[in-house]
């Protein structure tokens, strides 16, 4: 079984209705800029692709995906089934409402967490879900899950809709990387002391921020996820180690001693040099590498226990810098012991 790095892209939602809008703009950019730049594994559009699910919006959205030169997928949005209950326009263009597929030895679930309103699962697909994260689990695969609804939404009752007892049971009792959900439209990334979970903030009506799409790297046990802004230029900057604090979920995620930071980098241009920093330090030189990324040096031996902050930037020949930070935990002992939070916190929305 290959367990070969995966990088896939999550656009937020996508609420196409008009074009020339900005979020239909937008979204072209994204697929154009996804095919040539970045060109990941595949895209996983997060659902709500569309907004009352109207002939005419399918139509943007078939024309987005048009100008995707790797595989895509998509989850039901709760206005992928306005009007259509049934998602019966969904299912006539895309297909079933819920599904798996494996890429580099990772299962990728993808949930309908629409089959009941505003939001729930079938026991027949809560079943589903148990035998393919435990068939995953035996085949020696890592699960990722894919949802349109955020476990941690605020001013949304998911703890008590049909099917989430039981679906927080499975995420409970099964060793499942990450959840990927869509319908905030903030971003947002949460740490329960045992899963993590992502929302990426949507094209379509975007809070928090500009739109734009996250870009997500599995490699082993590496979790990386970096965001990319219509509003951003020059190189885009990925930290794949040391692992991002709000996604760290055990002791082998934390910096214990002398260890390397590695990076990622997407360029139209040639890289001409990487220098990264630790808590405002001096800035150090990175060197390429034979895996194509760029490393260099942490002195974790000398780092006091707690929190601490990594800065990387990369300046391409034409002058343009692009960035990436994170904060991370460093314990000379090696114990660390994950406590819930969410990253950056949100007290109010006005869609949900």
């Amino acid at each position: 079984m290959s367990r070969d790095a995966v990088t896939f892209v999550w656009p937020g939602d996508l609420h196409l209705d008009v074009a020339g809008r900005d979020n239909h703009t937008t979204a072209l950019w994204m697929a154009d800029e996804v095919s040539t730049l970045i060109r990941p594994d595949f895209v996983q559009f997060a659902g709500d692709n569309v907004q009352h699910a109207r002939d005419s919006e399918w139509a943007l959205f078939e024309e987005v995906t048009s100008r995707l030169t790797v595989p895509w997928h998509a989850l039901v949005g709760d206005h992928d089934a306005h009007h259509d209950p049934g998602c019966h326009a969904y299912q006539s263009r895309l297909g079933a409402t819920y599904k798996a597929y494996t890429v580099g030895g990772v299962r990728f679930i993808c949930l309908n967490s629409m089959q009941s309103k505003p939001l729930g699962m079938t026991p027949a697909q809560v079943l589903w879900f148990r035998y393919e994260v435990d068939g995953a689990v035996q085949r020696g695969e890592r699960v990722v899950v894919f949802q349109h609804h955020y476990p941690f939404q605020i001013m949304e009752d998911f703890g008590n809709a049909p099917g989430m007892v039981a679906w927080r049971k499975i995420m409970q009792t099964r060793p499942i990387m990450a959840v990927f959900s869509g319908h905030t439209h903030y971003g947002q990334m949460a740490n329960d002391g045992r899963n993590v979970y992502v929302a990426t903030r949507s094209i379509g009506e975007p809070e928090g921020g500009p739109a734009g799409y996250a870009v997500v790297t599995i490699d082993d046990d590496t979790l990386a996820i970096v965001y990319r802004s219509v509003e951003d230029r020059g190189p885009v900057v990925q930290i794949t180690s040391p692992r991002r604090l709000i996604l760290a979920t055990t002791a082998d995620h934390i910096v214990t001693g002398p260890t390397e930071a590695r990076v990622r980098l997407w360029s139209t241009d040639p890289v001409t040099s990487v220098e990264g920093r630790v808590d405002g330090g001096a800035w150090t030189g990175y060197s390429a590498a034979r895996d194509g990324g760029w490393h260099g040096p942490i002195a974790g031996d000398t780092l006091s226990k707690g929190q601490h902050t990594l800065e990387v930037r990369a300046t391409d020949s034409a002058g343009a810098t692009g960035s990436d930070t994170l904060v991370f935990m460093a314990d000379l002992t090696g114990r660390y012991n994950p406590i819930p939070a969410v990253d950056p916190v949100v007290t109010t929305t006005k869609f949900c």
